[in-house]
């Protein structure tokens, strides 16, 4: 990076480029050589070893019980060259833990056979069972149900990315713009001044229309082809147009199922999820391990929770949010238009006025929308509106539950309940303090009782 910098800001260092160039393709290609001939692997009887380094040798040992996932990459240039790459995800890792790259197709899906079987045996301890679900496909994209999921992606994030990679891209050819526009006649820009606000529409229609072709183009790279297969020992996914991709995960390894959807997404009927496995817990801030599942339809839906949780089963409570959380988020909303309303110009005051509703009304639905279910066996919080959101984990994959109080809320007897998982926390917010202390009870009892495996 000093390199470049100073290339770029330094006519001394430009003229050198070439030579640079070389230089660092130079460094480049004996680091690689360096680390391709340092680099060895091998499986033994309880471990994946890893040795690397030259300078500084290193020793990495994976247990197979500590494997979350292993997967298969392909990018075009390695399918050109007839190689893939296999991934190994751990749950001490926010990542993938170990990369082995460029193996030739038929290693790396024997050696990912070879990772996936150990590890359904030694930590399942039990063979995985064989039953109707082995082999079953949940799911395949067709391209009318790509061309849904791409329909129904967020438009307005992908307008203004394009909008801004085209204004990168332009700035550039700016003295080349501002050349052609001097020559054009002064006519024509008091004829553009009164036709201005015609251009607006048109503009806000080409933001919209550039926002879906990258919605669909996304799609189409990422879900091409998608395949979801659920195994006996396992849930499988594939797909993928410039980087294939192969993931698979142990059913008892699963954490946490995350279903979400927007308002376009249920218009056309499904929804998007995730299966989440454990994170870096060194590392708060990432998320953990998952798998993506745009366009399930309800069937799919219920069949994906059927495969990962058991049914509800015995009695369900539902815990409901205290109206203070709706005072506080009203508030906090207050804040951000008061001054507007206050300081602001007539028209500023109009607009903050209509914001200010708009803020209120979602503020009340998205208030409605918070709901805890709880059973003997496992937990479904709901959240949102406009997008709404669902978590489902089994109690038993709890580790700890914490309990947090302001003085207002001692006041009132509520309190927030936090339920960590290793895939991430599950929080219910102002619930009555007796409920969030039987909560902890029955979470802990859950976890602290069972035997089964649950990583």
């Amino acid at each position: 990076w000093p390199i470049i910098a100073g290339a770029a800001v330094s006519d001394n260092l430009r003229a050198y480029g070439e030579w640079i160039g070389l230089g660092v393709l130079i460094i480049a290609c004996l680091s690689a050589v360096v680390q391709y001939w340092k680099f060895t692997f091998q499986v033994t009887d309880d471990a994946l070893v890893i040795r690397r380094g030259l300078l500084e040798r290193e020793r990495i040992t994976i247990a197979f019980e500590r494997i979350q996932m292993v997967n298969l990459e392909q990018s075009l240039w390695q399918r050109v060259f007839g190689v893939m790459s296999l991934k190994v995800d751990t749950a001490g890792s926010s990542g993938a833990e170990v990369e082995l790259a460029a193996l030739k197709v038929q290693d790396a899906k024997a050696l990912k056979a070879v990772l996936s079987s150990e590890v359904n045996e030694q930590s399942a301890g039990t063979p995985a069972p064989t039953d109707e679900r082995d082999g079953e496909q949940l799911i395949a994209l067709s391209w009318g149900r790509l061309f849904k999921v791409g329909l129904t992606q967020n438009h307005l994030r992908n307008a203004m990315i394009a909008f801004g990679s085209i204004v990168a891209l332009a700035e550039p050819l700016e003295g080349v713009l501002s050349d052609w526009l001097s020559d054009v006649p002064m006519y024509t820009w008091f004829l553009l001044k009164f036709l201005w606000v015609l251009l607006i529409p048109i503009f806000t229609i080409g933001v919209v229309v550039v926002g879906m072709l990258v919605s669909l183009i996304g799609a189409v790279l990422r879900y091409y082809e998608l395949q979801v297969r659920a195994q006996a020992e396992g849930l499988e996914l594939s797909g993928g147009l410039l980087k294939k991709f192969e993931f698979k995960i142990p059913l008892h390894k699963v954490q946490m199922l995350e279903g979400s959807s927007s308002v376009l997404q249920r218009l056309v009927g499904f929804e998007t999820f995730k299966v989440h496995q454990a994170r870096a817990q060194s590392d708060p801030s990432q998320g953990g391990v998952n798998m993506a599942i745009p366009g399930l339809e309800s069937d799919h839906a219920e069949r994906l929770n059927a495969m990962l949780f058991p049914p509800f089963s015995g009695e369900k409570a539902e815990v409901r949010p205290h109206r203070l959380m709706l005072i506080r988020m009203l508030l906090i909303r207050a804040a951000f238009v008061a001054p507007l309303l206050i300081w602001g110009e007539v028209w500023m005051q109009v607009c903050a006025l209509g914001w200010a509703v708009w803020l209120a009304v979602a503020a009340v639905h998205q208030f409605r929308g918070v709901r805890l279910i709880v059973s003997n066996e496992q937990l479904r919080m709901c959240t949102g509106w406009l997008r709404k959101r669902h978590i489902r984990t089994e109690l038993r994959k709890a580790q700890r539950v914490v309990l947090t109080e302001s003085w207002l809320m001692r006041r009132r007897s509520l309190a927030h309940a936090r339920i960590y998982t290793a895939a991430g926390p599950v929080v219910v917010r102002f619930i009555p303090k007796e409920t969030a202390a039987q909560l902890r009870d029955v979470v802990l009892y859950q976890a602290e009782s069972t035997n089964r495996p649950w990583m």
